[in-house]
């Protein structure tokens, strides 16, 4: 049992620019790391609500890679730094401890906001509140609601969680109590079963094909080199490289800042990007500097930084020669109509090629599990076993399938909906483990599959639609809720010195506690403040209702599935298929085919002037410079990380020191 432990040693050594101090007794994953943990998942819970809501601020739970955690996380480190160099070594945490306390607040970081809590909310407190007679939902939409899902407006429940409470009325706990409990059981059974398959097939990525996870890689140097108790900072805020781009970056926003003071102020323009037409009908570039998204980019590999930008300009010319046409293909910045259906097509395409390739581990993992004695391949450094991941992934999709059918979908809806809503979730997880882009969505979701491959939205029952949108909170989340996490999650674990099952324990619990602790802390803030104060508040008003009245629209006046749709679906599956062989049998094919699965989209738009830097940044070191240069600069751009984390912070305590309620967004959501 002591080989995992030097190997997770050397891992760790391999990706820091520090050596590891092996003298630091590592025993992985230990108790006082997963209570911190749960602390800081619950901080983090309330944190990213109090931000957005009250402050106006900084989006603290938005990206792959949300802010709030690192936030909470880097300041862990710089305190338990000083602490150990002032009162002893009792304070230095162990690598695998500081990972464990990331990743814990890593998955509690889908509990706040655009992760679950907001969406929830706003599903369950606007069906009866908002209902009209002009928009119809009392006839088309609360027949199909059950009550145990969606509670009424009894006594004035929701009216009170917009209005605010009467002067000395309680919160009415008990409107919600039901309601939430099966929404609890549904969103953990969701998470659980998404965690149990990024376990399966974790090995396939991460020694079967090498990926590197980019993302990964600062937040792992960082924790390999947190502190030992030598000095007053961590350690890997050393080296002129780290303090080149840490003061570059603190001296831009900070200066910025300022100009929250006096209007008219010279500042950078770091603030607010613009588009540059580039012909009629021909979508636009988006022209935006993203320091974050460079910072986590930039560890990506050449051909798949090239693949994102390379696509977005395929997207420029081809949506814009649709679009002259009269093919409805842009909107006009982003793909639409038959554009979306070529990028869907391509998406499925790839993941479906994805699942192809690892068709072999998948199939020994199945193995081990049936046969755990008989099995070659050892999962004793997976997070939980395969046999266990395959009774927990098999038990909560049971559950997701009953639950859904209770909730009043229609079972071939449902047979189709879920292992597409999987299909849709690895894609993404792969393509984030692939670029390191922290701001991606699919291009498609497991829904419009499903709806298409019956016919179209005429050919779903009513009842269905009803319940699709508040459904949609677990399985047609745009961040492919914990499966993409949870990829990364387990690459953590690869550095782990031991207690992977504690580990796994661990973070499910701050799933848990993200969720539970950031809806009840919306629910009480909306009752004590008022849901209308929550600005901006597309989530708990304009989401809400734009979903369900979606649903009616689609009871209403279903719309079937165009042939022309289908066609352009085909066309970008095979171009996809076309595009993965040549890259397999030519090894001399430049462009990587992951751009093409998400092409057109709007986060995909919004960032790729940034990724175009990235690769051009890292292409002029490579090739110019050399290598070597390209590895000493990798510290120049973690000093720029933790430089944005920390003006961010800053950023927040001036607004809430400052400008109450009137905040300014420093960390965007592209």
């Amino acid at each position: 049992m002591a080989e995992p432990d030097r190997i997770s040693t050397r891992g760790l050594a391999r990706l820091s620019k520090n050596p590891v101090d092996t003298t630091v007794d590592d025993r992985g994953t230990t108790v006082r790391a997963l209570i911190f943990g749960l602390c800081l998942s619950l901080v983090i819970s309330v944190l990213g609500n109090v931000v957005r809501y009250i402050l106006h601020s900084s989006f603290m739970a938005y990206s792959h890679m949300p802010m709030g955690n690192l936030i909470v996380w880097l300041l862990s480190i710089l305190l338990c730094a000083a602490l150990a160099k002032g009162f002893g070594r009792r304070f230095v945490f162990s690598p695998s401890e500081w990972i464990t306390v990331f990743a814990m607040g890593f998955i509690a970081s889908l509990g706040p906001t655009y992760g679950v809590s907001g969406y929830l909310v706003g599903v369950i407190v606007t069906p009866y509140y908002f209902a009209t007679p002009e928009n119809r939902w009392g006839e088309f939409l609360h027949p199909y609601l059950p009550e145990w899902m969606i509670p009424t407006n009894k006594d004035g429940a929701m009216t009170w969680f917009y209005d605010g409470l009467p002067h000395g009325a309680p919160i009415p706990w008990e409107a919600w109590t039901m309601p939430l409990f099966w929404w609890f059981t549904f969103v953990c059974a969701v998470a659980l079963a998404c965690l149990c398959a990024s376990v399966i097939i974790h090995r396939q990525w991460s020694e079967n094909e090498k990926i590197v996870f980019p993302a990964m890689e600062p937040i792992v140097e960082m924790a390999a080199n947190a502190g030992k108790g030598r000095g007053w900072l961590p350690e890997f805020m050393t080296g002129k490289a780290f303090w080149t781009g840490f003061g570059i970056v603190f001296f831009v926003f900070s200066w910025n800042i300022i100009g929250w003071f006096k209007p008219g102020f010279p500042v950078f323009p770091t603030a607010r990007g613009t588009w540059i037409p580039l012909g009629q009908a021909f979508p636009p570039q988006w022209i935006f500097v993203s320091t974050v998204v460079i910072c986590f980019s930039y560890f990506a590999s050449l051909e798949v930084l090239f693949s994102l930008w390379f696509f977005d300009l395929v997207f420029i010319f081809e949506g814009g020669f649709l679009n002259r046409l009269g093919v409805e293909a842009i909107s006009p910045h982003y793909m639409t109509g038959r554009y979306g259906w070529q990028t869907a097509g391509a998406f499925v395409g790839i993941a479906i090629w994805w699942l192809l390739v690892s068709r072999t581990h998948l199939r020994q993992a199945f193995r081990k599990a049936l046969r755990p004695d008989r099995s070659p391949i050892d999962d004793r450094r997976e997070l939980i076993s395969y046999r266990a991941a395959f009774i927990w992934l098999g038990i909560s999709t049971a559950y997701t399938i009953a639950w859904l059918s209770q909730a009043g979908m229609d079972l071939k809806i449902i047979c189709l909906l879920i292992p597409t809503m999987f299909l849709i979730y690895f894609g993404v997880a792969k393509i984030l483990a692939e670029t390191g882009h922290i701001y991606i969505g699919s291009a498609t979701r497991g829904w419009e599959l499903a709806a298409a491959a019956m016919g179209g939205a005429s050919a779903v029952p009513a009842a269905t639609h009803a319940v699709m949108y508040p459904a949609s909170v677990s399985i047609n989340h745009f961040r492919a809720y914990t499966f993409s996490l949870g990829m990364h999650v387990n690459r953590l674990g690869d550095f782990l010195a031991g207690r992977h099952r504690w580990f796994f324990g661990g973070v499910f619990g701050a799933f848990v506690v993200g969720v539970v602790g950031s809806t009840l802390f919306t629910i009480w803030l909306g009752y004590t403040i008022g849901g209308y104060n929550f600005q901006p508040n597309w989530l708990i008003i304009r989401a809400g209702v734009g979903g369900y009245q979606r649903g009616v629209n689609d009871i209403l006046s279903p719309e079937p599935t165009e042939v022309e749709d289908y066609w352009f679906f085909l066309a970008g599956f095979v171009a996809m298929m076309a595009l993965n062989l040549l890259r397999y049998r030519l090894s001399w094919w430049p462009v990587h085919p992951v751009g093409f699965a998400i092409s057109g989209a709007w986060l995909t738009r919004l960032t790729s002037f940034t990724l175009f830097l990235a690769w051009l940044v890292k292409f002029i070191l490579l090739k110019l410079v050399g290598a070597a240069f390209y590895r000493k600069s990798r510290p120049f751009f973690i000093g720029a990380l933790t430089a944005y984390i920390l003006v961010t912070t800053l950023g927040l305590v001036v607004d809430a020191v400052f400008f109450g309620k009137q905040g300014h967004t420093l960390h965007k959501w592209y």
